[in-house]
């Protein structure tokens, strides 16, 4: 079994809410907040580490209820802790950063995949990718994309004996709707 693997390491969640009861929050996203916030703390000039900081800050995610995610080195995790204490973290423009928190890292155990695939996967999937790029299907287009196939390389070889049942030329897959 693989080793579980941390997500998100060294993260603070910012909480927001807009300063004017009734803002509408949905019409900005999280990455344009980020910015927003990224910004306002840049511009501190008087606090060099503060503006260096937030120069290193990377978006994480955005959650439900505005909370904000980012991530940054350990030593810039502190310093936007210690500007949040002292009052001094400031929040992008018609918000205010009612909380900051240390997100503790997730834990994601990673599910082991098997080294069979089935064929008529492989073919199917081939087949969609094909149509999709308006690559006309024939054996030679098929065995020539199963070559580029993610997984074993040896699709082709495997796939070879059985064209020689085959009496069409063009291979047709067709989505069915319900």
């Amino acid at each position: 079994m693989a080793r579980p693997v941390q997500l998100a390491p060294g993260s603070l969640a910012l909480v927001l809410s807009p300063r004017e009861a009734g803002q509408a929050t949905e019409k900005r996203g999280g990455r344009a907040l980020f910015r927003a916030f990224r910004r306002a703390n840049a511009r501190c000039f008087w606090n060099e580490r503060l503006a260096h900081a937030a120069s290193r800050l990377a978006f994480l995610g955005w959650l439900q209820r505005r909370v904000l995610l980012v991530r940054a080195p350990q030593p810039c995790v502190q310093v936007l802790r210690d500007a949040w204490r002292r009052r001094a973290l400031r929040s992008p423009r018609g918000f205010r950063i009612t909380a900051v928190g240390d997100v503790f890292p997730v834990q994601m155990s990673p599910i082991a995949q098997c080294r069979f695939v089935p064929l008529a996967e492989v073919l199917c999937c081939t087949i969609a990718d094909m149509n999709a790029a308006q690559v006309a299907v024939t054996r030679e287009s098929l065995l020539e994309h199963l070559r580029h196939y993610p997984g074993p390389r040896a699709w082709h070889l495997i796939i070879q004996p059985f064209w020689m049942d085959l009496r069409e030329d063009r291979i047709f897959c067709r989505t069915v709707t319900a």
